[in-house]
């Protein structure tokens, strides 16, 4: 339904999201990829997070309270700890501490507006996106910031769920946010090509 409606393309079909929850954690459980991100790409991706949200920085320079969907071992949420946003966690499937913590992107454990700034770079492995889109605004404080990459056009690996195929896209499922910048961007290892900033 999501899938139809924005104009992304299915890339797999579950009986159940209990199907679903167990395929992504196939990823993130994997010992040999969890030694490559805790150990020679730990730094490497820092540096290209600090220099992503430094990019952003108007937008970022006055938040005191982050969430990270999708983190992860962590990387964005030290990059904007080191960019003085003094409470930051993330989330993921598989919990990574003492910087990520077991969550789902579906279902935030969390109140209404208790972050004044979101970010996520794992949009392309959501289920269903339109709950993704629902679930940020709704932790997110009034004027809260949203930043989101996304691989525009490209099937990243196995564990994508929805290609993006054009911004619009994008921007249909975050209606209920005011647009306030995009553009491509240039992130290296983290293979992300375009950026989205978001307002609620």
């Amino acid at each position: 339904y999501y899938i139809y409606l924005y104009k992304m393309k299915k890339t797999h079909n579950y009986n159940n999201y209990e199907e679903y929850v167990a395929h992504q954690l196939e990823k993130t459980s994997n010992k040999e990829k969890q030694a490559k991100w805790l150990g020679p790409e730990w730094q490497e991706k820092i540096i290209i997070f600090k220099k992503l949200f430094k990019d952003n920085i108007k937008y970022i320079e006055n938040k005191k309270n982050a969430i990270c969907l999708g983190s992860r071992t962590g990387q964005e949420v030290i990059a904007l700890k080191e960019l003085n946003v003094k409470e930051c966690i993330g989330i993921d499937l598989h919990e990574f501490e003492p910087y990520t913590i077991k969550g789902d992107i579906h279902q935030l454990d969390f109140k209404e507006h208790t972050f004044d700034l979101a970010f996520s770079n794992i949009f392309d492995h959501s289920l269903y996106p339109e709950k993704f889109a629902d679930e940020t605004y709704r932790v997110l404080q009034k004027d809260g910031i949203f930043i989101l990459h996304v691989q525009l056009g490209i099937d990243q690996d196995k564990y994508t769920e929805v290609i993006i195929d054009n911004k619009e896209s994008i921007i249909k499922t975050f209606k209920e946010f005011k647009l306030v910048k995009e553009g491509p961007i240039q992130s290296g290892k983290i293979a992300m090509n375009y950026e989205f900033v978001f307002q609620k």
